[in-house]
């Protein structure tokens, strides 16, 4: 438990506690039980006008403190690491000036409105119409890097990002035009 010392965080702690039973949180009443909190008491708090509940917690006796669960800390910091990969991934690709299909079809929809923003941010233009292809030689060899990579970057954005750096004179939009060219 982290003891909380300063009146404002325990307002703001008992704030969200009265807020919480007021929905009748099931959860948060168990929990407001198990430290002694009963229904008496609860009412005496719920009573009291912000300016007293205030006062009452700049009373330093008052002991007020927060449990933060560790499994889901873990899975919390887990979920953001995977977000701001996924971020850097995004930027990555729209450097490259990936084409508005692949970011979906990489990152879904949302992603259009980010390159957008970005490339705007930037002063870049937005990159539209069919790419150029390469000759039937060097497209035979990107098929080939493509397959080749598969075992390396199990994900879509890190293949066509590490395809680019293989053949940088391409764009992300050449090379997923390429890659795709016998889809369907």
């Amino acid at each position: 438990m982290i003891s909380l010392d300063e009146p404002h965080l325990r307002f703001q702690a008992l704030s969200i506690l009265l807020a919480r039973l007021e929905q009748d949180d099931l959860d948060a009443a168990r929990d407001a039980q198990l430290v002694g909190l009963d229904e008496p008491l609860f009412q005496r708090l719920r009573s009291l006008p912000a300016a007293e509940l205030a006062r009452l917690s700049a009373i330093k006796h008052l002991k007020v403190s927060i449990v933060v669960d560790g499994s889901s800390l873990e899975y919390a910091l887990c979920t953001l690491e995977r977000l701001n990969r996924e971020r850097r991934l995004l930027e990555r690709c729209v450097d490259q000036q990936a084409p508005r299909a692949l970011l979906t079809e990489l990152f879904g929809p949302q992603a259009v409105a980010f390159a957008s923003l970005y490339r705007m941010r930037l002063g870049e233009p937005s990159f539209r119409g069919r790419p150029s292809l390469p000759d039937p030689d060097t497209r035979d060899r990107i098929h080939a890097s493509w397959h080749a990579l598969e075992h390396r970057f199990p994900q879509l954005a890190e293949r066509y990002l590490a395809l680019a750096e293989d053949y940088p004179g391409l764009s992300l939009a050449s090379l997923h035009a390429v890659v795709n060219e016998f889809a369907d």
